[in-house]
Parts: structure tokens; C-alpha cells; sequence
């Protein structure tokens, strides 16, 4: 892709390219996603996964280097595969006293929220918690391990005013209208999305820019752009919401 761009092609052009690429690639993603069916993960999560890779490997792909771009994307839609099923089934482990903590905290918002019908500041969710506010905000960072928020479709249903939003509201809230500890938690989260995800997801919803102004931003189309998204958003669900064996 450097020589495209080192030999004058516009922005609109080099887009469009990059998604004939990745349409001519689509069968590949595919076959490779195959592979991996035995992880008990869902073949079009696994797909949407490959195509991160794919696109990764549009991005970066080298003519210099003399290798065929299949073995160079193939690398690379395995590798993305591979990372989204290792940080689906890695154990988290969080010591006994942050976990105390961390309910100290849920406890004290909760009953706040209850009381007030909006969520503590720092300064009063501190008050609540009996620490000072830096070591409130340390103890809020030690909680991005923590995977307890639920963001499940069917526990909203059957919750239909949940204190925490969904992760599609929440991304798009100002932040000073979420409590402290969620904000962390998103932030942590988007912060372990791969670089093409988080630019997407931060372009969209911090940045408020269209699906097409992110496309011509990163170079790639507004389809791969809506596919980005939406993989990210679950990757950011996958992230957030707690274990199946852990509720």
C-alpha cells in the first residue's frame, strides 16, 4: 500500500482498492476462521475477527519484502484470530483485597444512585468509600481486571432501567455523566483494542466523526469502516461483561 501512495494515488482511490483486496480476500478469512472451530467460539465471531487481520494486512503489506500477500495476510488473520480467542478464555485473576474493595465501592455508587437518582462524583463516591480521592482513583484503576459490569442484551430485557447503560449508549455519553469507575473501565478497554478498532472507535464516538470522515482518515472504506465497528464493540462486550461460570 506504501507504493500506491508514493505513486500519487488519491485517498478515494486507495480506499477503493483496499476494498477490492478485501473482497477478493473474503474466502480466505473464511477458510482460515474454519480452523479454528473447535475453540467453541462462534464462526462469525471468528470470521469478524480474521477480518481485522485482513485489513491489518492491507494496511501494512510491503512489495519490498518480495512475499506474496495470501502468506502475508494469512500470518496476520491468524494471529488476530488467535489474540480474540486467547483473551476470550484468559482467567483473570484479581487478589481477595481488590475484590473487597471493588464492592465497597459497587456497594457505596449503588446506594448512592438509589438515593440521588444520578452517580457520585469522585469527591462523593470517596466520601462514601472513607478513602481520600487519590487513593479512591488508585483503586478505581486496580478494577480494570474486574469483568462484573454486565452488558448482556437479554439480562436488559429483563432489567429495563439498569443503572449501567449498554456499552453503544455509554461510549457516546459525556463523560462526566458516568460514573467514575465505568469511564476506566471503557477507557481500559479501548486501550486493549487493536490500533485499527480503537482509531475507529474513537473517531466515532469521541471524535463525533462520520463512518465515511474515520474511512478517508484511515484509509479504507466506509463498509470496512461499519465492519470495524462493530467488531470492536464487541470485542469491547466481550471485555466488560462477566464469565458465564463466574455469575
Amino acid at each position: 500500500m506504501r507504493e500506491a501512495i508514493d505513486a500519487g494515488i488519491t485517498g478515494d482511490e486507495l480506499a477503493r482498492l483496499k476494498d477490492e483486496i478485501v473482497r477478493r480476500n473474503v474466502g480466505l478469512v473464511k477458510s482460515i476462521a474454519l480452523e479454528f472451530t473447535n475453540s467453541g467460539e462462534e464462526l462469525e465471531d471468528l470470521i469478524q475477527a480474521g477480518y481485522i487481520g485482513l485489513l491489518n494486512a492491507v494496511a501494512n503489506f510491503d512489495l519490498s519484502r518480495k512475499v506474496r500477500f495470501s502468506t502475508y495476510a494469512s500470518h496476520l488473520i491468524r494471529g488476530e484470530i488467535r489474540h480474540y480467542i486467547r483473551d476470550k478464555h484468559a482467567p483473570v485473576h484479581v487478589p481477595q483485597w481488590v475484590q473487597a474493595m471493588n464492592r465497597r465501592v459497587t456497594e457505596a455508587e449503588e446506594e448512592f444512585f438509589k438515593q440521588e437518582g444520578r452517580p457520585p462524583t469522585l469527591q462523593e463516591l470517596a466520601a462514601r468509600v472513607g478513602v481520600d480521592e487519590k487513593q479512591l482513583v488508585e483503586i478505581l484503576r486496580g478494577r480494570e481486571a474486574m469483568t462484573y459490569v454486565s452488558i448482556d442484551e437479554k439480562r436488559r430485557a429483563e432489567d429495563p432501567n439498569p443503572a449501567v447503560p449498554s456499552i453503544d449508549h455509554f461510549i457516546t455519553e459525556k463523560e462526566d455523566g458516568l460514573p467514575l469507575d465505568v469511564r476506566i473501565r471503557i477507557v481500559a478497554a479501548i486501550e486493549r483494542l487493536g490500533e485499527l478498532q480503537r482509531r475507529v472507535v474513537e473517531g466515532i464516538f469521541y471524535q463525533g466523526k462520520s463512518q465515511a470522515e474515520v474511512g478517508k482518515d484511515l484509509g479504507i472504506s466506509q463498509r470496512q469502516v461499519s465492519r470495524m465497528k462493530e467488531a470492536a464493540l464487541r470485542a469491547l462486550r466481550d471485555k466488560l461483561e462477566p464469565k458465564k461460570d463466574a455469575e
